[in-house]
Parts: C-alpha cells; structure tokens; sequence
C-alpha cells in the first residue's frame, strides 16, 4: 500500500451498499469474514486487548480503539465511540466509528472510512456466521430484545443464514419497538412487538434469540431465566463493558457459550459471569471445526459477541475494494513526500 489516502465518508459507505445492494454487501461481508475466521493464525494476525476512555462529561460515553494487523501486509485501528443519549439528544446512532488503515512499510495513513454503517453488518455478520453453525437449519422465530440499530443488521443478517418465519420484538422504549417493523420492511417478514409484560415470551418462543441492548453497568439481565426450546441459540451482542450483561447466569451456566475474543469477553461479555473453565471454542475455532461443533445444534448455545478487531478489518477492506469498483470516494495527499526527507522545514523556509 504506497500513494495518496482515500477517504470515504458516511455518504460514501452508504453510496457503496446501495451500488452493491444491501444484501449483496451483506452476503459478501459474511463470506469475507466466514474465510478471514477460517483462515486465522495468531501468530500471523494480531489484536492488541482494545482499550479507551469511559467518562461521564459531558455526557455519559465510551471512546474505545481497536487495533488489528496482518503482519507485513496491513495495519486497521477503528476507534468508536458509544454515546447512548445519541439518538435521542443529539439525532446521531448511539455507536459512531471510524476505521484507519495503515500501511505496515512505510507508516502512512493509506485510508480513513467511516465504520458506523460498517461496525452494525460487521456485527450482523458475526452473528449470522455463529448462527448458521449453532442454530437448527429450517424456518425460524427470531426473537429480539433491544430495537436499536443494532437490532435492524442482526435481523437482516440472521434472514440470510436462516428462513424467518417471524421476528419477536421488545425494546424499554416502546416507540422504538413500535418503529421496527417500518425499519425492517424490506425483509418482508411478520414483526411482532412484545410488550414488557409479554417479554418473557421471547425467550419461550424464538429459535434464535439476539439481546442488543445498552443496558447499563450492573442493570442486568434484559431477560429472565425461564422455559425455552431445547435448541435455542442466542447472539449475545449487547455487553460491551465491564459490568455490563444481558443474560442470567443460570442460563450461561446451562450452555455453550462461545466467545469471539476469550479475553476480552472475559473482562467485558457475558463469560465475566462464568468461571475460567466454561468456556465454548472461540469464533475463529467454531469457523475451522464447523463439523465438530454442528451437533450443538440441538442443544442451548449462545454466541458472546463483544466485537473484534478483525471483524473491522474486513469490514474496511472490502469497503474500500468496492469504492475501487464503483468509483466512489475520494483521495488525498496527506503524507506530502519533500526532496529531502531529513529536513522537516524544507517547505517552510
């Protein structure tokens, strides 16, 4: 990677899926990221524990970087922010990312994009590769607890990796539950909102089960323990914090709980409830032992999706191989190279 920085802008992301078309980006995204967690070797691919400030002024918020390298080849660092007043006080996504990449020979900045449409299929992708090897094949009862927009690229991703035949809504905010069906019409599938008296029903009734909430620190769990199908498998995606979780421990401790990032989702996921010793394959290992873990099918499994810097690195990558495709995005000279590189002010003087 060597010349000028490309830029892609939200407009520009979102320019790309629709020249692609949104399933087919989401298709591809999938299989982009089936083949990196298959092909995964620690030793060549490396993800620093992510770190960043959790601060309370002026607003409650998290800045986190996420830094992921494929030695010799690429350097991606997103840093994303959650703001969960967002959406209401400000009209923005409660999650706003963007995702550098960097050229490992020489150090420069070779693209900036933005990672906010990106984090949400990313993160629908993981999922949906989880799902498709832990969940029972056939027609599904999704259920979904948390109606953000989280919530919207879960449903879509789980639709292509299953046959929904309906979609189990809650959300504390009954506006927004109410608004889901409108946001998810594209897929064409029966949406119905839970009340929270009903909520329990959730749990009872789906196949597949996704949390994506922004419960707070010490406020779980969004659903209790109770009766379920034999073979429900849940998307854990909510908890992201230590602290936060979004399932009972009764019910973790009754399943296969499969991390995407063993550490991290010890310090941040639903496994900070677990003992050191209950602990399913991670997301790379569910991928490359896919016959091993399939039989799991027919017993409760559930995914601990914490988020991971990988999962960035695609997303980002086949971003900017689209925009190479459609011509979308721009290109700039931010590393200007002067004739003499051992002198900082030969532009100045």
């Amino acid at each position: 990677m060597t010349g000028s920085t490309k830029l892609l802008g939200a407009a520009d992301v979102a320019e790309i899926v629709r020249s692609r078309g949104v399933e087919g980006t989401l298709d591809e995204l999938i299989e982009r990221l089936r083949d990196a967690l298959g092909a995964h070797d620690p030793a060549t691919v490396r993800t620093p524990a992510r770190a960043g400030f959790h601060y309370e002024r002026p607003a409650l918020g998290l800045l986190e970087w996420m830094p992921a390298m494929e030695l010799g080849r690429v350097i991606g660092v997103k840093t994303v922010g959650y703001h969960p007043a967002n959406p209401t006080g400000r009209g923005l996504p409660s999650i706003v990312a963007s995702t550098a990449l960097y050229d490992p020979g020489t150090g420069a900045l070779v693209a900036l994009v933005d990672a906010t449409l990106l984090t949400a299929l990313r993160t629908g992708a993981a999922s949906a590769i989880a799902t498709d090897i832990l969940a029972r094949p056939g027609p599904t009862v999704l259920g979904v607890i948390g109606c953000g927009a989280q919530a919207v690229a879960q449903v879509h991703a789980i639709s292509r990796v299953r046959p929904l035949e309906a979609v189990l809504v809650h959300d504390s905010d009954p506006e927004v539950a109410a608004s889901f069906a409108r946001r998810t019409a594209f897929l064409d599938r029966p949406v119905h909102v839970l009340a929270g008296d009903d909520r329990q029903r959730l749990l009872a009734e789906s196949d597949v089960l996704c949390t994506a909430t922004s419960v707070d620190v010490g406020a779980g769990p969004v659903v209790a323990d109770g009766e379920h199908k034999p073979w429900l498998h849940v998307n854990a995606i909510g908890a992201d914090f230590p602290g936060k979780c979004e399932l009972p421990r009764s019910l973790l401790a009754r399943a296969l709980v499969c991390p995407d990032v063993v550490e991290q989702c010890r310090a941040e996921g639903e496994l900070q409830q677990l003992d050191g010793q209950r602990c399913g394959p991670d997301l790379p290992t569910l991928v490359q032992q896919r016959e091993r873990y399939e039989p799991c099918r027919d017993s409760l499994t559930v995914f601990d999706s914490t988020g991971w810097a990988v999962e960035d690195l695609v997303a980002a990558e086949l971003a900017i191989e689209l925009a190479g495709r459609f011509r979308i995005g721009q290109r700039f000279e931010l590393h200007a190279p002067g004739a003499d590189p051992h002198d900082p002010y030969e532009e100045l003087v």
